[in-house]
Formats: C-alpha cells, sequence, structure tokens
C-alpha cells in the first residue's frame, strides 16, 4: 500500500554504525525534568502532531533528529497476500501447552497444538500436520506469507492467527515517485518502514486454510496476547520514522497508516494520544483488540517512550521503558536539558477489558528490569523488580528493588538496596510471594512476603553456588530453577560451569532450601530455556521436565591444568552435542535422567568441527518440546520427530522441506 508523503531524492552515505548510534541515542534519551501535567489527550490536527514532535526532538537536544543531508529516506512497501496420551484412539488425549506467566493470557509462539493438530512456524513456513493418533501423523497444509517475516501465532479452534513484518530490502537511492535507481552501484542495502501484519486464517478444512481477516499497521511487531475471544497486538513505530527534519527549519510528517482487509487508511490525529510526561525518546505504540468471534477490530495509537518490556495481566497491559541519565556520555555527547541523575523506568498501563482500549495511568520506579517475569499484577496492585546503579563506574555499585503500586501507578511501597554489588537474574511474582536471584559469585535466592502490600518483607534467603535465569513453580511451597552452576573455589571471580537445574523447598519461607539439583555439561553449555520461557516444558502430573540442551565437554585434563593455574588457564568446553534433554522430576526423588532425543544426523554427530550448528545456528537444533498422550514432539527447522514417551524410543519423524 502506498504512503501519501513526499519522497525525497538522495544517496545513502552514512554507515550502519553511525545510524545504530542514533537509534540508540533515541532509545535511551534523558529525561526532562521540566512541567508536566500528566494528562492524556489527542492531536487536533497533524499540524499539531509535527508541532509536538519538533517539540520533543529540540528539548531533547536534538538527539535522534535526522536530516535529509544524511538522506535517510523511508518507504512504505505493498501489501502482501498468502500464498501457497496414546500412541492411538480415537477422542485426544493430555497435551501440554505453551508455558506461559499469567493464566489466561496465552503467549504467541512457534509451535502451538490443540491435541490433534500441530501448528508449526519453520523456515519462514508454516506448517499444518495431524499429529494424534501418531501412526496417521503428516503434513496436512504448508504456505508461506508473500513478502512477511513470520514471528509467532495462535491457534483458536478452527481460527489460526499469524503474526509477522512486512518489508522488503533494497538498495539506494529512492527517486522521485518511488522509483528505484540502480541500486547495485552502492555497497549498502537497507529496509523500509515495517508494517505489522496480523493474518487470520480459516482453518476448519485443515487441508486448505483460508485467509479471512488481514490487518496491516505500521511500525514493527512488538508481541501479542490472547485473552478469551480477544487478540491484543502491539506495533511500534519510532518517531523518526513519522517525524523526518529535512534541515533545521524543515521538516515533514509521515502520517501512520492501518490497512484492514485491503482498505487503508491514514490514523486519524484525533485517535492519536499522548501523554504529557518527561518522556524525549517517543514511539507511537499503536495498541489493536481483534474480536476472534466477530471480526472487530479496535485500535489506538499512544505516543509513549520507548518500550522494551511488556507485561499483560487479564485486564491490562502494562508497557516498560528504561531511561539512563548516563547514556548519552558514551556518545561524547551531554544533555543540556536533563537535570535527572537517576536511572528510572517509566511505566504505562493501557486496559484492555473486553476489547477496548484506554489508557489508564502512568507510574515510574528507579532502576531498569530484566524482563517481563520482573513485573506482575496481583489483586489490582502492580509489583515490579528491579536494578538500579552500576559497578563499572567510579562511587557507583548496583543494587535491587522491589516496588508496588496502586492501579494508578502510584507507588505505595518500596524494599530497596537488597543485595548491593549483585544484580537481578531472575524474578518471580506468585500471589502473595516473589521470589528474587541475584548473583556476582553466589546465588542469593530471596523469598519476600506480598501479603501486605503496604508492608513487603524480605524473609528468607538461600546462598549457594550458581544462578537461576528463570524461576518456575512446581506447586506452592517449590521452586524449579534454571541457570548456570559457578564454581568459587579457584581464582579470584566465579567461573561459570555448566547448565544447572535446582529443585528449592520454600514451604518454610523464611528459610528456603536446595533439596535436589543437576548439572549438564561444562562451560559453555546452554539453553534457551534460560532467556524464553516458552522452552521449558514441565508437568507436576506426570513427573516430566524437558528442555532444549547445547552441551559443551571439557576433559579432565583441560580441568586439571585449570585449578594448578588458579583460574589463569582458559576454560572452554567443545560442542558434543544438542537435543531435548528429559527428566523425571518428583518430590520424592528429585531429578532423574530419561534420555535424550536430538535431531542431528549421524554424520553431525561424528563430525562437529564440520557443521555451524555448534554456534546455535544449525536448522537441526531442537528449541520446542510438547507431549499429546504418551507421545513426546520434539521440533526444529528441519523437522518434528515422535517419540514414546515412556522409553523415549523414536516412533516416527516427518521432515519440513
Amino acid at each position: 500500500m502506498e504512503k501519501k508523503t513526499k519522497q525525497l531524492t538522495g544517496i545513502l552515505l552514512v554507515s550502519l554504525l553511525v545510524c545504530a548510534s542514533l537509534v540508540a541515542i533515541v532509545v535511551f534519551s534523558p529525561l526532562d525534568q521540566g512541567a508536566y501535567t500528566y494528562k492524556v489527550d489527542t492531536f487536533e490536527s497533524y499540524e499539531d502532531l509535527l508541532s509536538f514532535l519538533k517539540k520533543r526532538f529540540e528539548s531533547a537536544a536534538n538527539q535522534g533528529r535526522y536530516y535529509d543531508s544524511m538522506n535517510i529516506v523511508f518507504a512504505k512497501s505493498e501489501s502482501g497476500e498468502a500464498n501457497d496420551g496414546s500412541l492411538g484412539g480415537e477422542a485426544p488425549p493430555s497435551y501440554s501447552t505453551t508455558n506461559v506467566q499469567v493464566v489466561g493470557v496465552d503467549e504467541p509462539d512457534i509451535v502451538k497444538t490443540d491435541g490433534t493438530y500441530v501448528y508449526v512456524v519453520a523456515n519462514q513456513t508454516i506448517y499444518i500436520i495431524k499429529a494424534y493418533p501418531v501412526f496417521e501423523a503428516a503434513v496436512l497444509a504448508q504456505f508461506r506469507i508473500t513478502n512477511v517475516s513470520i514471528s509467532n501465532i495462535f491457534i483458536r479452534d478452527d481460527l489460526l492467527v499469524v503474526f509477522g513484518n512486512s518489508g522488503d530490502f533494497y538498495g539506494y537511492p529512492i527517486l522521485e515517485d518511488g522509483l528505484k535507481g540502480d541500486s547495485g552501484r552502492l555497497g549498502m542495502w537497507w529496509d523500509d518502514i515495517q508494517q505489522t501484519v496480523i493474518n487470520v486464517y480459516d482453518i476448519s478444512e485443515r487441508t486448505n486454510p483460508t485467509l479471512v481477516k488481514e490487518i496491516r499497521i505500521d511500525g514493527g511487531y512488538y508481541d501479542a496476547r490472547l485473552i478469551d475471544d480477544y487478540v491484543y497486538v502491539v506495533a511500534t513505530e519510532y518517531t523518526y520514522q513519522i517525524f523526518y527534519a529535512v534541515d533545521e527549519k524543515n521538516y515533514t510528517l509521515s502520517i501512520p497508516q492501518i490497512c484492514i482487509d485491503n482498505v487503508t487508511e491514514n490514523i486519524s490525529s484525533g485517535d492519536i494520544y499522548y501523554v504529557d510526561v518527561p518522556e524525549l525518546s517517543d514511539t507511537m505504540t499503536h495498541v489493536i483488540s481483534l474480536n476472534l468471534d466477530t471480526n472487530d477490530v479496535i485500535q489506538k495509537s499512544f505516543m509513549l517512550g520507548s518500550s522494551q518490556t511488556m507485561y499483560v495481566s487479564k485486564h491490562s497491559i502494562f508497557l516498560a521503558s528504561v531511561h539512563f541519565p548516563y547514556y548519552p556520555l558514551l556518545f561524547g555527547g551531554e544533555s543540556t536539558s536533563s537535570t535527572s541523575t537517576e536511572e528510572i523506568t517509566i511505566l504505562h498501563k493501557i486496559s484492555i477489558d473486553a476489547g477496548e482500549i484506554d489508557y489508564i495511568a502512568q507510574g515510574k520506579v528507579s532502576g531498569h528490569i530484566l524482563n517481563q517475569f520482573s513485573m506482575d499484577e496481583f489483586n489490582s496492585f502492580f509489583r515490579i523488580a528491579t536494578t538500579a546503579g552500576n559497578n563499572w563506574m567510579e562511587g557507583s555499585q548496583t543494587s535491587n528493588n522491589i516496588y508496588i503500586l496502586d492501579e494508578n501507578l502510584k507507588q505505595i511501597s518500596k524494599i530497596e538496596n537488597i543485595a548491593p554489588g549483585e544484580s537481578i537474574y531472575a524474578a518471580r511474582f506468585l500471589g502473595n510471594r516473589a521470589y528474587l536471584v541475584t548473583f556476582v559469585r553466589v546465588d542469593p535466592l530471596f523469598t519476600i512476603d506480598l501479603s501486605d502490600p503496604y508492608n513487603p518483607q524480605i524473609l528468607g534467603e538461600l546462598k549457594i553456588p550458581g544462578y537461576s535465569d528463570y524461576l518456575h513453580p512446581y506447586d506452592e511451597d517449590h521452586i524449579i530453577g534454571i541457570g548456570k552452576e559457578v564454581d568459587t573455589s579457584v581464582g579470584t571471580f566465579a567461573a561459570i560451569q555448566g547448565l544447572k537445574i535446582a529443585l528449592f523447598d520454600v514451604s518454610d519461607f523464611k528459610n528456603p532450601k536446595e533439596m535436589a539439583k543437576i548439572v549438564i555439561g561444562d562451560r559453555g553449555t546452554d539453553s534457551p530455556a534460560l532467556y524464553d520461557h516458552k522452552a521449558f516444558l514441565f508437568d507436576r502430573e506426570k513427573e516430566l521436565l524437558i528442555i532444549p540442551v547445547s552441551l559443551y565437554e571439557i576433559t579432565q585434563e583441560v580441568k586439571d591444568r585449570y585449578v594448578a593455574s588458579q583460574g589463569m588457564e582458559p576454560l572452554y568446553g567443545e560442542f558434543t552435542f544438542q537435543g531435548a534433554y528429559v527428566y523425571q522430576l518428583s518430590l520424592e526423588t528429585g531429578f532423574e535422567f530419561r534420555g535424550r532425543i536430538t535431531h542431528q544426523t549421524p554424520e553431525q554427530m561424528q563430525h562437529p568441527e564440520n557443521y555451524y550448528w555448534y554456534w546455535g545456528m544449525s536448522n537441526t537444533d531442537i528449541t520446542r518440546t510438547l507431549y499429546i498422550g504418551n507421545v513426546l514432539y520434539t521440533f526444529s527447522d528441519s523437522m518434528v520427530k515422535m517419540n514414546d514417551l515412556q522409553d523415549l524410543s523414536e516412533i516416527t519423524n516427518i521432515s519440513f522441506s
């Protein structure tokens, strides 16, 4: 679809490094501590929007401003269309679902199942596979979406929802009227402004998916959630893609657009909301709700700071953006308008009740957050864990905090200065309890009582070697942690070792204990479950725990040299395996290794030095696992493999072409 904006003629002469630096400055601009009303309002006209953006850039000491003299030109892409329990039985058995943070709030993923079929995103292709009964397993349909980079999917009944980004890559110069010049004479290629793509397919006939709804909106796809009948999607567009500075006196405006079923409209200035808050790193944040029963679409746009993290409860979206006051110094500059000396996180709360979208409140807390698990909403109170400060600037050190805010994001209580000199590696809020992992040399697991939101208290602390990157509830009195083991006996610093999975007993909340643990491999061993909770599969009733693992191992000779050198000898493992590790986990027996599954060929197993997959770049890397009945399904970009869940013997596999 075309964009009615003035095309600027020029040749792109700046490097990728310069652009990356400018974008980084936009994202991490300091705060202007001037007078703000904190009111929510809309623009009366596009001229008001242009004036607003111009004033924001000027108040930011011109950080993030793009000039025509730099020959930065963006163009809109054309809209794309879609192209081409048991080992048997009739009733679908029990099956695993995506590991999500909030019950009732589904998260998109690259693999989904409804117990009969599995839906997979692999190699930018969507596969619909008959998975149950396993002896009938087959690919029923596969398709791509033209000019769309597919991110992930949802499944609801007979509907498949696909999310992605549109956008082509082309060389400059761009000529008037969008004509392309001789791009071959330039050594650079740049992408155009992205659009978020939401495609809904009717899959009642699994062999013939039919497109029934298409939404495209300016900005890159950020994330989505599925709550009851509604899909909520967030897209973000940096204001330098909307506001162009031709020179210091002349500006142009690229009006954001939305396209629904091939009907394109400019987003009205009256539908763009801004919040008068001290944020200079503006983005246009688009929030869309789609009713999957009626196909009704509601869309609102908000001029907010650059949101880096999103948490979604049953009724609200929370967007967080961190601001580092020292960041401009890294680029040899200094903001003349900012007097802030504090690293803070700005929070925005947007209501999404029954498909309606409304801005509710703005707040701020000290420090920065780790990930979505650093935030939580419970009984209308918002809880957040942050790390403030740093250990690399003179006179500064890190500290960690818990803040509790009310429904209007006003702070009501806090715990500050937790574990000075350390940083948060994992956080988890579960009802009236919170768990915090910090790390420098050992792993302090803090247990925090939040039953009185006005008086939170740290009740317990457990210090053990290693640390956890992800915490998962086993039951009300036990927590699973997955991270890394460390060796504190050699050298000045803790030496990171293999992958560690631990089971913590928190029944005595004041005295948490590590009741069982396993360590997989040596230094270098990794798992996507450390940073992507959707790669973690746990079922308490089945006593089943599965994670993908890239295994690195060190010979005893190298380990002995390392100890003898007091930690001065290099200690790096060699890649030996990639696949799914399967454990039985119970309170009585702890972790019992049951076996492992790989998608690697025998040749790859025998000659790993000939392949790039030990860098985590192979299409044979297992990234997701699920079960249906008594069958375990493992997924990579090369295949889906089916194994008997009892003895892990291979039943069959399906290759992805």
